[in-house]
């Protein structure tokens, strides 16, 4: 997909991404990717909904839904989600341990951050609740 930035949007990551083992359908835990984003300069947005991550670009979704709170918006950049959920809950990086919240990643983009300079991000889903309730469960075989 291309944006209107005019950088690409899509599948194919840089070889350095893949290295780390950020590619498409790769899992990874929150906490890894927040650390490699901050490692090797790229932002990390979550996704709440698997099918606007995957049939949307980024800046498609940053124009589409401005006028709205970043907190309302069914996308949020992993610093900002990760931020909230500490101030809500100051018990929420010991939880993790508990409870591994684990992205999949599908793009990897360049967005236009001021003129003429670009950043890139990855962009993932987060998963659902009854998902993460079902990997606790025991296999029932």
């Amino acid at each position: 997909m291309k944006s209107p930035t005019g950088t690409s949007e899509g599948t194919t990551f840089p070889p350095d991404l893949e290295r780390l083992g950020i590619a498409p359908g790769t899992r990874i835990d929150i906490r890894d990717l927040d650390a490699m984003g901050k490692r090797h300069n790229f932002h990390v947005y979550l996704y709440f909904e698997e099918d606007l991550a995957k049939d949307s670009t980024l800046q498609e979704d940053l124009q589409e839904y401005c006028d709205i709170p970043d907190l309302e918006r069914p996308f949020i950049r992993l610093d900002a989600f990760l931020r909230f959920a500490t101030e809500s809950d100051p018990l929420f990086v010991r939880r993790l341990d508990e409870l591994p919240l684990v992205v999949e990643i599908v793009a990897y983009g360049e967005i236009g951050i001021r003129e003429g300079k670009t950043t890139p991000y990855v962009k993932g889903v987060m998963p659902f609740l009854d998902e993460l309730a079902m990997e606790e469960l025991p296999d029932a075989s």
